[in-house]
């Protein structure tokens, strides 16, 4: 009787135990779920009729975890937006994957990019301001006009894989050095490794030919859409002394635009003196296109800047001159073309006795 009453205690004391640890378990299910359903951070920038947000998640993040980037813009109908670029400034994380979307709402447009990082360290990093253009063609009676939107920055710390106050692991001593090849292995094998080299090389010469195929893929892209863009800004006609600002500050981003994908710059918040050092590096820009360049967005600030009041002339020069710029520099081979110094002379002259 005493066995029996001992045994059932026992089953009693098990059974509550089970459940203790039952409890705590969920308990701790629990919180990690709460953990993982963290508010991500969020930033928005209201401009007009345009809206952009960007999130990122997850907000407390270690150094290793996958951060994903989100910027949703919203437009009114009627307004052309155009996004960043594809990284453009986001150079310091490595970007694992990239997702752009578009869609159309009874409220406008809803564009939006996806974008998967990896930080390099740990410690306080920064999401940098994004730039975005659009423009506004809701009111027929208004001439539209090309507008900037930069987002807000973005702040946040990555905590270490390590616990906090944990030491460093000690580390190993290096290991013996190995055994060199012997002449056996080498005179069984040199068969393989023969071939191996063969298909490297083969390797090797089909990536350079992709890459340089690919490279001229993207400058003809960059010289078909800006030849596109000055399209339109010419059918637009001449700006009149009210509108100048606006025209040639579309017309400045469009060469500025052509030049940072067709030489590969990223430099978009650049003033025009460090742009121009920027583009001077390259190497493809002879020294008559460089002052050709420099004259020709001294010319842009001179309106932008000075209320400078140019003449229907000047308007159509400068446009010729960015025409002739993008022909000139989109020519393939190892030189470009020399401009004409027909066209380069005044802009250059002009710009000088503005100076």
């Amino acid at each position: 009787m005493r066995a029996v009453l001992a045994l059932g205690l026992a089953i009693v004391l098990a059974s509550c135990q089970q459940e203790d640890t039952d409890a705590a378990q969920d308990e701790e299910e629990g919180n990690e779920s709460l953990a993982n359903e963290e508010t991500p951070l969020a930033v928005e920038t209201k401009d007009g009729p345009v809206t952009a947000t960007v999130t990122l998640a997850p907000p407390t993040p270690r150094l290793g975890d996958a951060l994903v980037l989100t910027l949703v813009v919203t437009a009114k109908p009627g307004v052309t937006v155009e996004m960043p670029a594809f990284g453009e400034a986001l150079g310091r994380f490595a970007i694992v994957d990239f997702t752009p979307r578009e869609e159309v709402t009874d409220d406008g447009v809803l564009l939006s990019q996806r974008y998967t990082l990896q930080s390099p360290m740990s410690g306080r990093q920064r999401i940098p301001r994004l730039r975005l253009e659009f423009l506004d063609e809701r009111d027929p009676d208004t001439e539209p006009r090309a507008r900037e939107l930069l987002t807000d920055e973005l702040a946040f710390v990555v905590a270490s894989v390590l616990p906090e106050g944990e030491a460093l692991i000690e580390l190993r001593p290096a290991r013996a050095p190995l055994e060199e090849l012997r002449g056996p292995w080498l005179q069984r094998n040199w068969p393989w490794l023969f071939l191996g080299v063969v298909v490297l090389a083969g390797v090797g010469v089909g990536v350079v030919a992709w890459l340089r195929r690919a490279e001229e893929r993207a400058r003809l892209t960059a010289f078909d859409r800006a030849m596109a863009r000055l399209d339109r800004l010419e059918r637009r006609g001449l700006p009149s002394a009210d509108a100048a600002d606006a025209w040639y500050v579309e017309l400045s981003d469009i060469v500025r635009r052509y030049i940072e994908e067709r030489f590969a710059l990223r430099a978009p918040e650049l003033t025009t003196e460090e742009f121009l050092a920027e583009a001077g590096r390259s190497p493809e820009l002879t020294v008559t296109h460089r002052e050709l360049l420099s004259a020709f967005l001294a010319t842009c600030d001179r309106v932008k800047f000075a209320r400078y009041s140019p003449g229907e002339d000047e308007s159509q020069g400068a446009l010729d001159v960015a025409k002739r710029f993008l022909n000139e520099t989109a020519a393939s081979g190892d030189k470009p073309a020399e401009p004409d110094r027909r066209i380069a002379d005044p802009i250059i002259s002009q710009a000088a006795g503005a100076g």
